[in-house]
């Protein structure tokens, strides 16, 4: 019985600890959506002025994304904020132009599908620089859904098979259906994807979806809307601060969070070098996100093998190790043995059937009381590794 119970526990923390990153990533959002829901069931209908708080509240909000996003020069997600904000407008637009039956109109049900579809399209954008042609181009793809919605809407056709028949407050039966379709499909991906923009870009949709639920009440028009621009703003800062510490192909601290601990580092430690051999060829055989992959199960394995280490990835190639208060000579024989368990190991892709062999050389060296910091013993690893690199390759080198 005893035994059991423990299988089952350890079954359970397994499941935990999958899941974990994923909460780690979309607490804030979820956070953030289940505030608006409960001020909503709570505080509604609200006032004018709160309204107009919330509404200016929300283009505030977008246009401090899009400023961080130009500012640190990604796009991701930036055409996002430009669909709910185009949804946002259009939709108060609609209920001016045609009253209490703005919902019923080719315009407004037409609105829904491209909505979703926008969204549904942009979620699995890769992340470009802000000032590319990437970023002209997709604006181009925006303006022309623009375009299509209003063709179709001149021409009398609403993309759903049931438009006359009322679901809600702001939705027919099949406009719901996409929407819960689309958001089905996102949470799907950002589960397996595991990234705090595409965690948040989830929860910022189903804000959204709420939004077009109940778009016939004003308040919770606004007040959805201002959640989801919220959410995206909030993943934005958070993706900013933890790009500049992390790797994001790993998740490990990078270069610069190594610079900025240096001055914490005990007086004693061995510091090591694992350089992934011959990294251009797998350049050439492998997609960008799956040698991202790769370099995240090498980095796995480290930890495995030395879980009291300091393990960080300062270059696409490298990872450099620290070794708190170890003695002389015992990181050698850690990096050695994390050496030959890599060159052991076989790594699986999804897209490859076959596989994955990695052979990786290392350098090691413990610092001196002549090194004035951390960079000087750095320099001392990584002279020894380019000078063996040279000569011969899935070794470990010391001074």
């Amino acid at each position: 019985m005893r035994r059991e119970r423990i299988g089952i526990m350890k079954k359970y923390a397994y499941y935990l600890r999958q899941i974990a990153p994923l909460l780690q990533n979309s607490w804030l959002a979820a956070a953030i959506l289940l505030s608006g829901i409960g001020f909503f069931m709570f505080c509604s209908p609200f006032e004018e002025h709160t309204q107009n708080i919330l509404h200016i509240g929300f283009f505030m909000l977008n246009l401090l994304s899009i400023g961080i996003l130009a500012q640190y020069n990604r796009n991701r997600p930036l055409f996002f904020v430009i669909v709910i904000m185009l949804a946002y407008m259009l939709i108060n637009y609609f209920k001016f132009a045609h009253g209490v039956i703005y919902y019923l109109t080719p315009e407004y049900i037409n609105l829904v599908f491209l909505t979703a579809a926008g969204m549904l399209f942009f979620f699995f954008l890769p992340n470009r620089p802000f000032f590319s042609f990437d970023t002209a181009n997709f604006l181009i793809v925006v303006f022309a859904a623009v375009f299509l919605g209003e063709i179709l809407s001149s021409l009398q056709i609403k993309l759903d098979f049931n438009a006359e028949s009322e679901y809600g407050h702001g939705l027919q039966i099949f406009g719901l259906s996409f929407l819960w379709l689309v958001v089905s499909i996102m949470l799907f991906c950002a589960s397996i994807k595991d990234d705090i923009v595409d965690c948040a870009i989830v929860y910022a949709a189903i804000s959204t979806m709420i939004g077009f639920y109940f778009s016939a009440d004003s308040s919770a028009l606004v007040l959805f809307f201002f959640v989801a621009a919220l959410i995206v703003l909030g993943c934005v800062v958070r993706s900013v601060i933890f790009y500049v510490r992390k790797d994001p192909a790993t998740g490990l601290d990078n270069g610069n969070t190594f610079l900025k601990k240096a001055a914490k580092l005990p007086h004693k430690y061995g510091l090591g070098i694992v350089c992934v051999g011959d990294y251009k060829h797998l350049l050439q055989a492998f997609r960008k996100h799956e040698i991202g992959d790769i370099m995240k199960m090498v980095g796995k394995k480290i930890l495995e093998l030395e879980p009291d280490v300091k393990l960080y990835r300062c270059t696409p190639d490298e990872f450099v190790l620290i070794f708190p208060n170890a003695e002389k000579g015992t990181s050698a024989e850690k990096v050695e043995k994390i050496r030959s368990q890599i060159g052991a190991s076989e790594f699986i892709l999804n897209r490859v059937k076959r596989p994955i062999k990695i052979t990786v050389t290392c350098s090691v060296v413990d610092k001196k009381r002549s090194d004035a910091n951390v960079s000087d013993v750095f320099i001392r690893a990584h002279r020894i590794l380019q000078r063996g690199y040279k000569f011969t390759q899935n070794i470990t080198l010391t001074e």
